[in-house]
């Protein structure tokens, strides 16, 4: 930047810096935003499986025999509020790879001794806006590839649990009322 007569005036690689940055912080919170988006999906399918599943076992509880049809309807409630509870915490061994972590990731910061050295190193890195943009895409590309979509996929997951225990059940009923 430059100044000229009291006013701050943007250079050409000023703006292509800016551009550059606010292109991958709009990219970073996109992608923030979809992890919340499967985490409130996920807390959804856990209330609803985990309410089908406390009115199922209160229903074989107190019934006078065993119920093949409720029973499966439990079993596949549980499997899909596990998979939900994975999709908002994941396993360690679904997300927490070994993998390079920016200079940005928690974990990484954590490995500094202080403050003062993790300063450092960020100073060294605010020197070369390619190692800026290439340590915030490998945030953005961590945050993708080891984050959002393990958790969307365990999503998923509980959601064909959900459905196959719908569908097993319908099958079921029909067959039994049959």
């Amino acid at each position: 930047m430059r100044t000229t007569r009291q006013k701050t005036v943007l250079c050409q690689e000023d703006f292509d810096t800016m551009n550059t940055l606010s292109f991958l912080e709009g990219l970073s919170v996109k992608i923030i935003d979809a992890i919340h988006t499967v985490d409130n999906h996920a807390n959804v399918m856990i209330g609803i499986n985990t309410g089908v599943f406390i009115f199922v076992m209160t229903q074989l509880l107190a019934g006078e025999g065993f119920h093949f049809t409720l029973s499966v309807v439990a079993f596949f409630s549980v499997i899909s509020v596990v998979c939900g509870l994975f999709a908002i915490r994941l396993p360690r061994f679904m997300g927490r790879v070994t993998r390079e972590r920016s200079l940005l990731h928690t974990n990484r910061i954590l490995e500094f001794g202080s403050a003062e050295a993790y300063a450092d190193e960020l100073q060294k890195m605010l020197v070369d806006d390619r190692e800026i943009f290439r340590q915030h895409a490998l945030e953005v590309y961590n945050l993708s590839k080891y984050y959002y979509t393990p958790k969307r996929k365990m999503l998923s997951y509980a959601r064909l649990a959900f459905l196959c225990g719908v569908l097993a059940s319908g099958v079921l009923l029909i067959i039994e009322k049959w």
